[in-house]
């Protein structure tokens, strides 16, 4: 007559869980992507925010040093367009990048003094962060100073298959010569 039999709704049921499974898991991979790519993009906003603070102040600034202060190959000490101290340096507990607006000593570097601010965004976990000054030397035969930045920055999710990760390189040169 017209029912179904045993096996056909067996097979049915089947082929119906293999669908829904399936559609699920894609869903979730989706879903998983989507973070992934807003990571990614919280990454980029904040760090571009940051390196084009630090180029602008790099590129109006003058007499470029590699300090030791706080972090000896991550920081970075200049005098910027009104005459002031900068340096930058990565703080290495928060992997944050910290912006110190006065000179400091090496008691200022715990990254929460008045010396020093944070300059990077919690979300982003700053791996590694590397300056390297070319032409810093004055007089008319030095060429213009310029300044290489490395950057390796991650996302700080909490999800560990959402990580992001990425390396950046920038170049600034110094828009007026130490003569």
């Amino acid at each position: 007559s017209g029912g179904f039999t045993l096996l056909e709704m067996v097979v049915a049921i089947g082929l119906f869980s293999i669908i829904v499974t399936a559609a699920i898991g894609i869903t979730i991979s989706v879903a998983n992507a989507q973070l992934k790519a807003g990571n990614i993009q919280d990454i980029l906003d904040n760090i571009r925010f940051s390196l084009e603070l630090i180029t602008k102040e790099l590129r109006t600034g003058n007499t470029y040093a590699a300090t030791s202060i706080c972090n000896p190959g991550a920081e970075i000490s200049f005098i910027n367009s009104n005459g002031q101290p900068r340096i930058y340096y990565l703080y290495g507990p928060t992997k944050i990048i910290m912006r110190a607006t006065e000179s400091i000593l090496a008691a200022d570097c715990d990254g929460g003094t008045s010396k020093s601010s944070p300059f990077t965004s919690e979300e982003v976990s700053v791996e590694n962060l590397g300056f390297q000054i070319k032409g810093a030397t004055s007089g008319p035969d030095d060429g213009q100073p310029w300044v290489i930045i490395n950057l390796q920055v991650k996302s700080t999710s909490p999800k560990y298959e959402l990580d992001s990760s990425m390396n950046l390189q920038t170049a600034v040169t110094q828009r007026l010569r130490d003569l």
